[in-house]
């Protein structure tokens, strides 16, 4: 079974992903302020979130009370579901209230943890720098192609990290054709793969991602699927 610390993100860069994939998917928000009746929810839509400032940008809340709550400094907790995976937050805050003339709207500094957790079957299996695993993308979309190490895996995706910027950035639901190098086990492996979060974390220089694979066959799930036993197994012994 996952760990539950691996359901929960802690790094800006890691938050900022899910935010942004909110934000391009259009996620309706659920609010609830702190002291509310458990029945009363706010909605609301994620319109930026800024990496460099640690802070989103959330849209005007409805109903209209949301407002006064959110003006007046009330702790609010937030839900959302994006591509079918669940995200919460709690011990939210509005930092400041914003206004243009498109309506109101809220800068609220990102939360310490998020939980962003995906509905999979399988165990997420943390993948050693030792073992070099890597992996190379390709797209007909783009002119160049990525280079990256895998950091951790499952049955149905996994968590890599591509050495600087990717301009233009990865977006969510963006997709790739990956070729999968395992060297520990000189294995190779072939699949799409769609992007479920795409984040340059500065302090490594690096892009992280996450993503899931896509229309695998028959050998190769049993090869994914056996690469993971084994990485469960050596991480418990």
């Amino acid at each position: 079974m996952p760990d539950d610390e691996d359901r929960y993100y802690y790094s800006p860069g890691d938050i900022f992903g899910v935010f942004r994939a909110m934000q391009n998917d259009r996620s309706s928000i659920n609010i609830q302020f702190r002291g509310q009746p458990a029945g009363l929810l706010f909605n609301s839509l994620v319109l930026e979130a800024n990496l460099p400032g640690r802070y989103v940008l959330l849209d005007e809340m409805t109903p209209r009370e949301g407002h006064r709550l959110a003006e007046a400094g009330e702790l609010f907790s937030l839900r959302a579901s994006v591509n079918g995976i669940r995200v919460q937050a709690k011990d939210l805050k509005v930092a400041k209230v914003l206004n243009n003339e498109s309506g109101l709207y809220y800068r609220v500094a990102f939360p310490p943890q998020l939980l962003y957790l995906q509905r999979r079957d399988a165990f997420r299996a943390h993948v050693p720098a030792s073992m070099r695993v890597n992996v190379k993308l390709n797209s007909e979309e783009r002119d160049a192609s990525f280079e990256g190490s895998i950091i951790n895996m499952s049955a149905t995706g996994f968590r890599f990290a591509l050495d600087g910027e990717i301009k233009p950035a990865l977006e969510t639901l963006e997709k790739f054709e990956a070729a999968i190098s395992i060297a520990y086990l000189d294995m190779e492996l072939e699949c799409g793969i769609e992007i479920r979060f795409a984040a340059y974390d500065p302090t490594r220089k690096q892009t992280i991602c996450g993503c899931r694979m896509l229309k695998l066959g028959r050998m190769e799930q049993q090869l994914v699927n056996r690469f993971v036993t084994q990485l469960q197994r050596e991480s418990i012994t």
